[in-house]
C-alpha cells in the first residue's frame, strides 16, 4: 500500500515538471506577440499621425499652388504690358525716322534752291515788290514748319527715352516674378516628396514588424503543437496509472475480507475451546485465544480502511489561445509590356483625370499622370514604336509622340531642351529621349506621360499600363 502511495506522488511529480516548461514556453511567446502588437500599434498611431501632417501639408500645398497661379497670372500680364510697350515704342521710332527724312529732305531743298541766298537776295531779285513779299513768307514759312518739326522731334526723343526705361523696369519685374515662380514650383515638388518618403518610410517599419510577429505567431503554433503531444503522453501515462491503482485497491479489498474472514473463524474457534475448558487453565488459555483473535480481527478492520483510502490523483491540463493567422496580398504583376519612362523611380505628382486647372489654359481633365524629378533627368520611351511628332509646341514644350504597333500613342511633354530623336525615328524601350524640365505650359519640372487610342485623342488612364 505504501509503494503505491510512493508511485502515485512521483507520477503527479513527473506530470508537473514536464507540463512547467511548456506553460512557460507559450506564454513567453504570448509575451512577444504582445510586445510586437503593441510596436505595430505604435507604429500604426505614427502612420496616423503622419497622414494628419500629410493633410495639413496638402493644405499648405494647396495655398503654395494658388500663390503659383497668382504669380503666372502677374507674369502673363506684365508680358502683355511689355509687348504693348514694344508695339509703342515701334510706332513712335517710325514717327522719328520719318520725321529725320522729312527734315533731311527739306535741308538739301533749302541748300539746292537757296544756296546763296537769304531773305536779302530773295527781295533784291524780285521783279516787284509783290513778289518780294510773297517770297520772302514763302521762306518764312519754311523756316517755321521746320522749327516746329524739330520742336516735335525733340519731345518724341524724349518720349521715347522714357518708355526705353519703362520697358527695361518692366523688364526687370517679369524676372523677377520668373524667379518668384521658380522658387515657388520647387517648393511645392519638395514638399511632395518629403511627404511621401516619410509615409513610405512608416509603411515599411510597419510591414517589418507585421512580419517579425508573424514569425513569432509560426514559433508559437510549432511549441503549442509539441505541448499537446506532450499532454496526450501524459495522459496515456496517467490512465496506466489509475488503472494500476484501481487493481491494486481490488486486490487490497479481497485480501482485507479474506484476513477478516479467518478472524472471525479463529475467535469463533476460541471461543467454542474457551467454553469447553474444564480447568482454570484452559480457561486462561481459552481467553488467551480469543484476545489473540479480538486482535487479529482489529487489523484486518484496519488494512480494510487503508485499503478504502487510496484516492484518485489527475495531471493538471493547461490551455492556450490559438495562435491567430495572417494573410500577405502579393502585388500586381504588369504583363502589359509598358516600361517605365524614366530612369528613376516614379513619383506621382498629379494623377489622371479630373482636377483643379493649375495654369488657367490646361483645362480641368489631366489627360496623362505627371511625374516629379530633377532638371534633366534622362527621359525613356515606355515601349518601342514610330517616333510622329518630335519639337517644340505652347503648351507641350518640347515633346515626342510616338506610334506603337498595337494601336497606342505615348506621349513625353516639357521636356528642358528640343528631343534626341525626330520624326520618322524607329525608337526602341528605354531609349533616351531627352531629358526632364518645365518647357511650355508648366509650373515646374516634371513629366506629362500620356497614353491615347488616336493622335491627340482617346486619352486614357497610363497607370494600369504602368502596373501603378
Amino acid at each position: 500500500m505504501i509503494k503505491l502511495k510512493k508511485y502515485t506522488a512521483l507520477t503527479l511529480c513527473a506530470l508537473t515538471l514536464t507540463a512547467t516548461p511548456l506553460t512557460a514556453l507559450a506564454d513567453e511567446y504570448d509575451q512577444k506577440i504582445a510586445d510586437q502588437d503593441k510596436k505595430i500599434s505604435d507604429l500604426q498611431q505614427t502612420e496616423q499621425s503622419a497622414e494628419d501632417q500629410k493633410a495639413a501639408l496638402e493644405e499648405q500645398v494647396a495655398a503654395v499652388e494658388k500663390e503659383v497661379s497668382d504669380v503666372l497670372k502677374e507674369k502673363t500680364n506684365e508680358e502683355k504690358k511689355m509687348s504693348d510697350l514694344t508695339a509703342k515704342i515701334g510706332v513712335l521710332q517710325e514717327k522719328i525716322q520719318k520725321r529725320e527724312e522729312q527734315l533731311r529732305k527739306q535741308a538739301r531743298d533749302v541748300q539746292t534752291n537757296h544756296d546763296a541766298g537769304s531773305i536779302v537776295d530773295v527781295v533784291i531779285n524780285s521783279k516787284s515788290v509783290g513778289e518780294a513779299v510773297k517770297k520772302t513768307m514763302a521762306v518764312s514759312t519754311i523756316l517755321t514748319a521746320n522749327k516746329n518739326i524739330m520742336e516735335q522731334q525733340t519731345k518724341d526723343k524724349a518720349e521715347l527715352e522714357k518708355l526705353e526705361k519703362e520697358a527695361e523696369q518692366r523688364l526687370e519685374v517679369i524676372n523677377k516674378k520668373t524667379a518668384e515662380l521658380k522658387e515657388k514650383q520647387d517648393q511645392l515638388v519638395q514638399t511632395k516628396l518629403d511627404q511621401q518618403v516619410k509615409i513610405n518610410e512608416i509603411q515599411a517599419s510597419i510591414a517589418t514588424e507585421k512580419g517579425q510577429k508573424e514569425k513569432y505567431e509560426k514559433q508559437q503554433e510549432e511549441a503549442e503543437k509539441k505541448r499537446q503531444e506532450a499532454l496526450k503522453a501524459l495522459e496515456e501515462q496517467r490512465k496506466k496509472e489509475e488503472e494500476a491503482r484501481a487493481k491494486a485497491q481490488v486486490e487490497a479489498e479481497k485480501q482485507a475480507k479474506k484476513a477478516a474472514e479467518e478472524a472471525q473463524k479463529a475467535a469463533e474457534e476460541a471461543e467454542k475451546q474457551a467454553a469447553a475448558a474444564e480447568t482454570a487453565k484452559q480457561k486462561q488459555e481459552a481467553e488467551i485465544a480469543q484476545l489473540e483473535a479480538q486482535q487479529q480481527e482489529q487489523q484486518a478492520k484496519q488494512q480494510q480502511e487503508q485499503a478504502q483510502t487510496v484516492t484518485d490523483t489527475g495531471a493538471s491540463q493547461v490551455t492556450t489561445n490559438p495562435a491567430p493567422t495572417t494573410e500577405e496580398s502579393k502585388p500586381a504583376t504588369n504583363s502589359s509590356g509598358w516600361a517605365s519612362p524614366l530612369s528613376i523611380g516614379l513619383v506621382v505628382t498629379s494623377p489622371f483625370g479630373p482636377r483643379q486647372d493649375p495654369t488657367g489654359a490646361s483645362g480641368t481633365q489631366h489627360d496623362g499622370i505627371d511625374f516629379a524629378g530633377a532638371a534633366g533627368t534622362p527621359i525613356l520611351a515606355s515601349k518601342g514604336g514610330k517616333v510622329v511628332e518630335a519639337g517644340f509646341h505652347w503648351s507641350a514644350g518640347n515633346h515626342v509622340v510616338i506610334q506603337h504597333s498595337d494601336g497606342y500613342y505615348s506621349y513625353y511633354m516639357h521636356m528642358v531642351s528640343a528631343p534626341s530623336v525626330g520624326v520618322g525615328s524607329d525608337v526602341s524601350a528605354g531609349q533616351v529621349l531627352g531629358g526632364m524640365g518645365t518647357t511650355g505650359n508648366s509650373t515646374g519640372v516634371h513629366l506629362h506621360f500620356g497614353v491615347s487610342t488616336a493622335l491627340w485623342s482617346g486619352f486614357v488612364n497610363p497607370a494600369p499600363l504602368l502596373g501603378i
